[in-house]
């Protein structure tokens, strides 16, 4: 009986404990995760050759002060995504919009959405400088496709895909470059401006696309839980000033995608 009753004491210790937890670094700092994606975040130690968004969310931290609360670090996608809705980390990039709402991310309708950082697109591109869809029709049937694991699919790419003789998932847009380059694959679905850094790494010129159609188009931006508002007012308004200033394309030099005057959509 006695150890039972123990049993059952431990266990609801470590309900407590597991249910109040605060993932924090060694030096108690809540965590702002980036999801790897090439060029933008990279995985490794230290501030240097982090990638570009590393770059701008760092320097913010620094600026503010944010900085002896919070930390930055780089995760895979998949983790970054999973451990940020299940509230390990404080906050979240590149946004909202990089999740399945009707799957991964049901409770996060009241998270908070800074100063998008940038935009990004879905483009539908080719080998064949005559064979570059301008729209879904023109994708026929018995195409065969390529993706990155984990990229958000828009209702008319996930048409597509199903309707497609066969979809390949690849683990980053250099692999995704190389399936079209070595004709494994019609066409591939790909993201600007995350692309641009695989043709740098695989030394090629860009592959065709057509320029009027994206199936997929989406704000870049940093996602935060409702508990962080006073920190994220902050963080948010560094990057809006830096998107006035021009330190956001200073930052990203040609891979600055964003419209002016384009403001975020709130949640």
């Amino acid at each position: 009986m006695h150890i039972i009753l123990l049993l059952i004491l431990l266990s609801l210790f470590h309900f407590r404990a597991f249910s109040a937890e605060e993932v924090v670094t060694n030096d108690n700092k809540h965590i702002i995760v980036g999801a790897q994606l090439s060029g933008l975040f990279h995985l490794g130690t230290g501030t240097e050759n982090r990638g570009v968004y590393f770059d701008i969310i760092y320097k913010a931290l620094q600026e503010t002060g944010l900085y002896e609360q919070f930390e930055l670090i780089v995760m895979p996608m998949s983790r970054a995504k999973k451990d940020f809705v299940e509230k390990k980390y404080a906050c979240y990039a590149p946004g909202i919009a990089s999740f399945d709402l009707t799957n991964e991310a049901k409770d996060l309708g009241h998270s908070l959405i800074s100063t998008p950082l940038n935009r990004a697109s879905v483009r539908v591109i080719s080998k064949d400088p005559g064979d570059v869809p301008s729209s879904a029709s023109d994708i026929s049937n018995y195409s065969v496709l390529s993706i990155v694991r984990g990229t958000p699919m828009s209702d008319e790419m996930k048409g597509i895909a199903e309707r497609v003789t066969q979809v390949f998932y690849v683990n980053s847009e250099a692999e995704n470059v190389q399936m079209l380059v070595s004709e494994k694959v019609d066409y591939i679905f790909a993201f600007y401006p995350d692309i641009l850094f695989a043709y740098e790494t695989l030394g090629i010129n860009p592959l065709p696309f057509n320029q009027d159609y994206s199936p997929l188009v989406m704000d870049d931006t940093v996602l935060c839980h409702p508990e962080f508002e006073d920190a994220f007012n902050v963080l948010d308004t560094k990057l809006e000033e830096y998107k006035k200033d021009g330190t956001l394309s200073a930052i990203l030099g040609h891979l600055y995608m964003l419209p002016e005057n384009v403001s975020a959509e709130r949640m």
